[in-house]
């Protein structure tokens, strides 16, 4: 399925990132993989952290694409 696809069916929208949009959406990754790796926090917390970095490079992929999810 392509994200043309993904237009189609709502679950995207077109959008016109700027360079320091998507700057931030890499910094905050980088941070939470930084978080993700603290000593004396559970493992899941860790894995939850790390998910949320995962889903902030999705997030940059897509808008460096032109798309954003819908809200």
């Amino acid at each position: 399925m392509s994200l043309s696809d993904w237009l189609a069916k709502g679950w995207l929208v077109k959008h016109r990132p700027d360079a320091g949009e998507i700057r931030e959406l890499l910094g905050i990754a980088d941070r939470d993989i930084a978080d993700s790796q603290a000593k004396g926090i559970s493992a899941d917390t860790r894995l939850s952290i790390a998910y949320d970095a995962a889903l902030q490079l999705a997030m940059g992929a897509l808008a460096a694409s032109g798309y954003r999810p819908r809200p």
